[in-house]
């Protein structure tokens, strides 16, 4: 008698199949579910069930001989692939036209407009970060992390309403590339030119090119730059790469093609560019001013990460001699390893660098977000200074 040929599902391939499918979906599963769990948008709901309809079509096309296995995979495919294209047309959002106010530029080296972190809304993918650096971070409690999505709740309400801002593309993919050990890669370059000049203002503009930190070029920090460049008529140009290593090989190369953009711009005074980084920028900020010192005007250094034998190196003390900096941090900041900020601030200053330093009684580890405020106060006589 004849053996039959054993099922496919409960042959060594199918289990080989089974086993590896599983191991290597759980992630997404685990993924998609907390996607539900935490998300405020529709869309971000709506790719979290897309995910849970695909993904078990796989092991149910194992069961192919069967009826009721082929209909409930195609009523999963159905089904997962309209939420998915649902997902799609919400996410295809225009770059914006040259002359706008807001817009983003996509150079040859940068990653183009549409990506798969614009099927969930930026809102919803910081909820997640949240939780995962709460896990991940020891400086980031549950009690901050809590916080921290508050605040960046609130910023997106305000985005979802701002004409300018609202239609304009998620560039975060540049940064998951970067987490999952992928090569890191310039992600498009951010503008906002405000129309209006600041009372007194006249000419060309002075311009801030700043350098995102290891949250990435996200949108809630463009409505704040936003407002400083509302109140005070300064132009932002803020270039993506990836997690914000600018270090790394490819960096400085996004930096040159933002203060080209400035250099190219009929808006924009050449001769006022100041450079501005946020946090690990802060390494880029200072390398790239030790490397380039007659491309920039001033320093800005935002709760910055410090390499202090830059700051002692001859190119950079011969650079900016008799020139001007400033840097914001919290008292928090200059505990444990962020010592080195004190550092920097008095070997800065005994080199001839005219230093403004601000330190702020807050301890929140991601300052500029939720003391916005008194950061604007701070800044805005200062970019006011001939």
């Amino acid at each position: 008698m004849d053996k039959k040929d054993p099922e496919p599902e409960r042959s060594a391939l199918g289990c080989v199949f089974s086993g590896t499918w599983t191991l290597l979906s759980l992630p997404i599963w685990i993924g998609a579910i907390a996607l539900l769990a935490v998300s405020t948008m529709w869309t971000s709901r709506l790719f979290g069930i897309a995910l849970i309809c695909l993904l078990p079509i796989p092991l149910n096309l194992l069961h192919w001989r069967r009826t009721s296995r082929k209909i409930i995979a195609a009523l999963l495919l159905v089904a997962g692939s309209s939420a998915l294209l649902l997902c799609n047309q919400q996410a295809q959002k225009a770059p914006g036209r040259q002359g706008d106010s807001a817009r983003l530029v996509y150079h040859k080296n940068s990653s183009g407009p549409f990506r798969v972190s614009n099927l969930v809304a930026e809102v919803d993918q910081f909820a997640l970060r949240s939780y995962l650096m709460a896990i991940t971070n020891p400086d980031l409690s549950w009690q901050r992390a809590s916080e921290l999505r508050e605040v960046t709740k609130d910023l997106y309400r305000e985005i979802s309403r701002d004409p300018d801002l609202s239609y304009l593309p998620s560039l975060l993919g540049s940064s998951y590339r970067d987490m999952l050990g992928l090569e890191s890669t310039a992600g498009a370059l951010f503008s906002y030119i405000p129309s209006a000049s600041s009372p007194g203002e006249s000419g060309k503009k002075v311009a801030i090119v700043l350098l995102h930190g290891s949250l990435g070029n996200f949108q809630g920090s463009w409505l704040l730059w936003k407002k400083l460049a509302e109140s005070t008529g300064v132009a932002i140009v803020a270039p993506t790469f990836a997690t914000g290593q600018w270090s790394q090989e490819g960096g400085r190369a996004a930096i040159a093609e933002a203060r080209e953009f400035c250099i190219q711009h009929r808006a924009i005074d050449e001769n006022r560019l100041v450079l501005a980084g946020i946090s690990e920028a802060g390494i880029g900020v200072l390398r790239e001013a030790a490397a380039a010192p007659q491309g920039w005007d001033k320093l800005l250094l935002i709760s910055p990460v410090i390499e202090q034998e830059i700051i002692n190196s001859k190119p950079f003390i011969n650079g900016w001699r008799n020139r001007e900096a400033m840097i914001i941090a919290s008292e928090r900041d200059t505990l444990g390893p962020g010592q080195s900020i004190r550092e920097a601030q008095a070997s800065m200053e005994s080199l001839g660098i005219r230093l403004i330093t601000h330190y702020l009684p807050s301890g929140e580890p991601f300052l500029f977000l939720s003391d916005w405020t008194s950061f604007q106060k701070l800044i805005q006589p200062w970019l006011a200074k001939p």
